[in-house]
């Protein structure tokens, strides 16, 4: 019997279970009130869970994804310092290096071609904790076909005539 299989292996093959996503990324920290300071207020993230008693803080982006959990690591956990694996995208690489810099923020790289061609930028939280901003400028909304007989005539609007 598979593990976890309550029905003894009898159950109809199905894709459930086969789907994942990313839910949340760990950074450990030392320090919860300058890992909010610099998270929320300088990379706008917002508290979605605070659960500090338990020694974690869960946050997340306006627009939703994935969740970054701040937690306070416990002995033989990772200790702050680390390259996150986290990576962020903006609008504009070089506008977002600008207000980094406004802000105080270290940077590992500056805004400059990686070896996959991207634009990105390295960045260092207060715990020296690295993330990576890649640049993601908007969609240029696709070209909107021309009219053509076949489409003003469509069978709804008979084309007008001059």
């Amino acid at each position: 019997m598979p593990l976890g299989d309550p029905m003894g292996g009898e159950t109809p093959e199905s894709d459930i279970g086969s789907h994942i996503g990313i839910d949340a990324v760990m950074v450990p920290v030392s320090d919860f009130d300058k890992a909010l300071e610099f998270y929320t207020e300088i990379l706008n993230f917002t508290i979605a869970d605070d659960r500090r008693a338990e020694g974690r803080i869960e946050l997340s982006l306006p627009e939703g994804g994935a969740r970054i959990i701040l937690y306070m690591p416990t002995q033989g956990e990772e200790e702050p310092g680390i390259r996150t694996g986290i990576v962020l995208a903006t609008d504009s690489i070089y506008d977002f290096h600008k207000v980094m810099v406004d802000d105080g923020v270290e940077f590992v790289v500056k805004p400059e071609r990686d070896r996959f061609g991207r634009l990105i930028v390295r960045i260092l939280d207060q715990d020296g904790n690295e993330i990576e901003v890649v640049d993601r400028p908007p969609a240029v909304p696709a070209l909107r076909p021309k009219a053509t007989e076949e489409s003003m005539a469509g069978g709804r609007c008979p084309r007008r005539k001059r």
